[in-house]
């Protein structure tokens, strides 16, 4: 451990510890590991699609990305006015059925999406999901994600599955695991039938399919 011993009172406003070489590098070091955690948390949490999409996926829980995915994807979407009860309504995340994230959607609670507050809710009965703004469906739910799908059809509800093919079979957003990464389909077509619209930073890093 290195002591410093405080300068003389007169001279504090030109005062440089001296730390030697070897210590300064060391610093240097740990605050380059410590920057490069933040970056990586933010991105994930905070910040764009396209570095979440990357190599960092090998080094996270999968779920975990795909919980940053869904916070990513709320603010890239635009929703039609009457989709919220007012400018201040939260916006509702909800995970049908099965719930595989486990404990990594609670750092997406209270988050903001503009003047949103982020709200997640797993509903086991896949029951009352046309008051949510997002839906994710997982993989348990493979044998019957058609009829959600059509349950929500009337709705301006983005959905969002790792089910093989669902953006194909007519869901909105397809995450897919290629090359230890997680890319993601857009149904173009569905999504406008539903009155909802895609930034074009978003359709940009995506694979359209129709």
């Amino acid at each position: 451990m290195v002591f410093l011993n405080a300068p003389p009172e007169a001279t504090l406003t030109n005062w440089r510890p001296a730390i030697s070489p070897k210590v300064a590098r060391s610093y240097r070091y740990q605050l380059a590991i410590w920057c490069r955690r933040i970056v990586v948390l933010a991105t994930l949490l905070i910040g764009g699609l396209g570095l979440a999409s990357s190599a960092w996926s090998g080094e996270f829980d999968e779920y975990a990305i795909k919980a940053a995915y869904l916070y990513n994807f709320a603010k890239f979407v635009e929703w039609p006015t009457a989709a919220f009860a007012s400018d201040t309504a939260p916006l509702m995340i909800c995970i049908a059925g099965e719930n595989p994230f486990g404990d990594a959607l609670t750092t997406l609670s209270n988050k903001l999406v503009e003047n949103h507050t982020v709200v997640v809710r797993h509903l086991p009965a896949a029951t009352g999901l046309d008051k949510c703004h997002i839906v994710f469906i997982g993989r348990a739910e493979q044998s019957h994600f058609k009829s959600i799908l059509a349950k929500l059809a009337p709705f301006p509800v983005l959905t969002v599955s790792d089910i093989d093919d669902f953006a194909q079979d007519g869901g909105m957003i397809g995450l897919v695991e290629a090359e230890q990464r997680i890319r993601f389909n857009i149904n173009l077509a569905v999504t406008r039938q539903a009155n909802l619209k895609l930034s074009s930073q978003l359709l940009k890093l995506a694979t359209i399919v129709n």
